[in-house]
């Protein structure tokens, strides 16, 4: 085993490095939250990243979506599935240039062990929520607006789904600009990457069925305990007669 992960082996231990060695993880989103995150597991070594994103770069991307430049007209998929094998030549970057939807997701991220949310439209975080909880694989989301975050862990079947949390939101109107700072996003991000090598080793106690609440402004954080809707559509009663 490389020397390269000498410093993680003592909290994951070797067979934990072993698991990610062997884990396919599925990333929805290719911005601020899945560049860092991306980057954070292909140094960890997990063997094989599924990045789904059909958007290009825009200059208003680059003061936290460090990976792509100005001049660029390459899907972000592509050029951060790219990043990821350059920063570990261990990992498999597998790109996917399209929107996801109900109808190609199941295609994508079919055979991916843990799957994490890093989008910032609504609809979208609901198709990849959908797909989750109809085939039982574990969804680590994330979001982030202004000086505030969140993460969470929806296990299929044990929790609470992201249609319980957000189910009456809706997406921003088209052109509304959502204020970002770089170092809040890679924050978030970074807690989303330990949620996924805590559930692919076994180690730790991830946020599943708890949601953690980040305000930087203050700075704060607490951590709240999420329940099942039992209207909800996705894992709710009315969903599951």
């Amino acid at each position: 085993m490389s020397t390269r992960y000498d410093r993680q082996i003592p909290l994951i231990g070797k067979d934990g490095q072993e698991k990610l060695a062997h884990a396919k993880v599925g990333v929805a989103g290719c911005g601020g939250l899945g560049t860092t995150l991306v980057t954070n597991l292909a140094s960890a070594g997990v063997g094989t990243l599924v990045i789904a994103d059909g958007d290009v770069p825009e200059i208003t991307n680059l003061n936290r979506q460090f990976v792509y430049r100005e001049d660029s007209d390459d899907r972000k998929a592509e050029l951060l599935a790219q990043w990821a094998m350059e920063v570990n030549p261990d990992v498999c970057a597998i790109p996917f240039t399209e929107r996801l939807d109900d109808d190609n997701i199941g295609a994508v991220f079919g055979d991916c062990d843990v799957i994490v949310d890093c989008l910032d439209r609504i609809s979208t975080r609901m198709v990849v929520n959908r797909f989750a909880v109809s085939s039982g694989k574990t969804l680590v989301h994330g979001g982030v607006s202004g000086y505030t975050g969140q993460v969470t862990v929806v296990v299929p079947g044990e929790t609470p789904c992201l249609e319980c949390l957000y189910g009456d939101v809706k997406d921003a109107p088209a052109g509304t600009v959502t204020p970002s700072i770089g170092a809040m996003v890679t924050n978030i991000a970074s807690m989303e990457a330990v949620q996924v090598l805590q559930l692919l080793t076994g180690t730790g106690s991830p946020l599943a069925g708890r949601l953690l609440s980040i305000d930087m402004c203050c700075p704060e954080t607490e951590i709240y305990e999420v329940c099942r809707r039992d209207s909800c559509r996705v894992c709710g009663r009315r969903a599951r007669l």
